[in-house]
C-alpha cells in the first residue's frame, strides 16, 4: 500500500518543477497574446521562482506541525486554483500575481513529498530507493516541462495557445487530491502545535532578498534597491539566528532546530545542493539558442533537451549496479554531467548540432541522473523523521537560491557576450562561454561531494 501512496507523493512532487519549465517555451506565445513588456515577460518566470523559495522553509514546518498529508492535500488544491487562475488570467498584472501564489502554493506542497516519504520509508534500503526515484522524477520534470510546453504551443488544443499550459494541469490536481485523500497516511503534527511566526517572517524576508534581487536585477539594469536588499541578508539571518537560538532556550518550538547543521552530511549536502542547482541556466540559455540562434520552433527546441530527459531518467537505473560505492555516486555522477557540460560548450563553439550534440546532451543527462538521486539521499537519510518537513525545506531552499544565483550571474554574462550581435555564431559564443562558467561551479561542488578526500585518508 505504502507504494501506491508514494506513487501518489511523486505525481505532486512532479507537477510544481514541471511548471517552472514549462513555461519557459511559452513564454514568446504569452508576450504576443497579453502585449507584455520584457520585464514582465522575465517576472513571468521569477514570480513562480520567488514565491516558491521564499515560503519553502515555512511550508516545510507547517507540515511537520500540522501534519503532512493535510498541508499536502491543501497545497494540492491551492495549485490546482492557481493554475486555473493563470490559465483565465487576462492581463499581464493578474498572470503575475496568480504565479506568485503558484510558487506559495508549491513551496506548501513539495515539501510535504519529501518528508512523507522519509517518514513511510524508515529502512535504509528502502528509504534510499525511494529516494532514488525521488531524485530521478525530479530531474525528469526539468526536461519533461520544456518539451511539454513546446509540444502544447504548437499543438494549440481547443485554440488554449499558451493558456493550455496551465488549464492542463488542473484536472491532474484534482485527480491527485482524490488519490492522496484516500491513499497518503497520516504524518507529522502533534498536540503542542505552535508556529513561530517572527521566525518564519525572519527567513522569508531573507530568501525574497535574495532570489527576488538576483532573479529581477539584471533585467531592471541593476537599480539601487537590489544592493540595499542584498545588504540586508545577513542582517536578517543574524537576527534569525538570534531568535531560533532564544526561542530554543525558552523551551519554545523555532521554525528551524539548529541541530540540523550540526550534522556534516547535511551542511555538506545543502551547500553542494546550491551549487549542483547553479546548472538551472542551461536549460533556459539552451532553449535561448535553440530558438533564436538555430531558430528552431518550440516543438524542435523541446525534442533538442529530449536526450537529457532520457538520461535522467536512465542514470538511476545506471547506478544501481554500483551500489557498493553507493556513497561516492554523488561525486561520480557529478563527475560524468561536468564531461558532458564541458562537450556541450564545445560542440556548440564548433557549431556541431546534429548527432553529437544530442549524445553530449544525453551524457550530461545522464550524469544528473546519477547524481540527483544521491544528493537527496546525502541530505535526509540522516535526519530524523519529526524534522523532516523543515530540512527538505531547507534543501529545496538551497537549491532555489542556487538557481536564481545562476539565472542572474550565468544570464547576465550570456546578454553581455552576446551584446548587440544576432546571428546563430554570436549566440553560440556566448552560450558556450556561459555553459564552461557552470559547468566550472559544478566541478566545485563535484570536489566537495566526494566524502573522503585523498588527502585525509593519508593522513589518518
Amino acid at each position: 500500500m505504502r507504494w501506491f501512496a508514494f506513487a501518489v507523493l511523486l505525481a505532486g512532487g512532479f507537477m510544481p518543477p514541471v511548471d517552472f519549465f514549462i513555461v519557459n517555451v511559452a513564454l514568446s506565445s504569452i508576450y504576443e497574446s497579453l502585449r507584455t513588456t520584457p520585464a514582465e515577460t522575465q517576472l513571468i518566470i521569477s514570480c513562480y521562482a520567488a514565491g516558491y523559495a521564499v515560503f519553502l522553509i515555512t511550508g516545510g514546518r507547517l507540515g511537520d506541525l500540522f501534519g503532512r498529508r493535510t498541508c499536502y492535500l491543501w497545497g494540492m488544491a491551492a495549485f490546482a486554483l492557481t493554475n486555473l487562475a493563470c490559465g483565465l488570467a487576462m492581463t499581464p498584472t493578474q498572470l503575475l500575481v496568480a504565479r506568485v501564489f503558484q510558487g506559495a502554493a508549491a513551496a506548501l506542497l513539495v515539501p510535504q513529498v519529501l518528508a512523507s516519504i522519509r517518514a513511510i520509508y524508515t529502512e535504509d534500503h528502502t528509504l534510499s530507493r525511494a529516494l532514488g526515484i525521488y531524485g530521478m522524477m525530479m530531474g525528469l520534470a526539468a526536461a519533461t516541462g520544456q518539451f511539454a510546453g513546446g509540444a502544447l504551443v504548437q499543438w494549440n488544443p481547443m485554440d488554449l495557445g499558451w493558456r493550455a499550459i496551465f488549464l492542463i494541469k488542473v484536472p491532474i490536481c484534482l485527480v491527485t487530491f482524490a488519490l492522496a485523500w484516500r491513499l497518503v497516511p497520516r504524518t507529522g503534527g502533534g498536540q503542542r502545535v505552535q508556529l513561530d511566526l517572527l521566525g518564519a517572517t525572519l527567513i522569508s524576508l531573507a530568501l525574497a532578498c535574495v532570489v527576488v534581487p538576483l532573479s529581477q536585477g539584471r533585467q531592471l539594469g541593476w537599480p539601487a534597491w537590489v544592493f540595499v536588499a542584498l545588504a540586508c541578508v545577513p542582517v536578517l539571518v543574524f537576527l534569525f539566528l538570534h531568535h531560533e537560538r532564544r526561542l530554543a532556550r525558552l523551551g519554545g518550538m523555532p521554525l528551524v532546530d539548529m541541530s540540523l547543521f550540526a550534522m556534516p552530511r547535511f551542511r555538506r549536502g545543502v551547500l553542494v545542493g546550491t551549487l549542483f542547482f547553479f546548472t538551472t541556466s542551461f536549460y533556459f540559455l539552451f532553449g535561448i539558442y535553440q530558438q533564436l540562434g538555430l531558430g528552431v520552433e518550440p516543438l524542435y527546441t523541446g525534442l533538442a533537451i529530449l536526450p537529457y530527459g532520457i538520461g535522467l531518467f536512465l542514470g538511476p537505473l545506471a547506478s544501481r549496479p554500483f551500489a557498493r560505492v553507493e556513497a561516492h555516486l554523488l561525486s561520480l555522477g557529478m563527475g560524468v554531467q561536468v564531461a558532458g557540460y564541458a562537450l556541450i560548450g564545445g560542440f556548440v563553439a564548433l557549431g556541431w548540432t546534429g548527432w553529437e550534440l544530442s549524445a553530449v546532451v544525453f551524457i550530461a543527462g545522464l550524469g544528473q541522473g546519477v547524481a540527483f538521486p544521491r544528493l537527496y539521499n546525502t541530505v535526509l537519510s540522516g535526519v530524523p523523521a519529526r524534522q523532516a518537513g523543515v530540512a527538505s525545506g531547507i534543501l529545496n531552499s538551497a537549491l532555489q537560491v542556487g538557481a536564481a544565483s545562476s539565472a542572474a550571474a550565468i544570464g547576465s554574462l550570456f546578454y553581455g557576450m552576446l551584446g548587440d550581435q544576432t546571428g546563430e555564431r554570436a549566440y553560440a559564443a556566448a552560450f558556450a562561454v556561459a555553459q564552461w562558467s557552470v559547468t566550472a561551479a559544478l566541478a566545485i561542488a563535484m570536489v566537495l561531494a566526494i566524502p573522503t578526500p585523498w588527502w585525509r585518508r593519508r593522513v589518518s
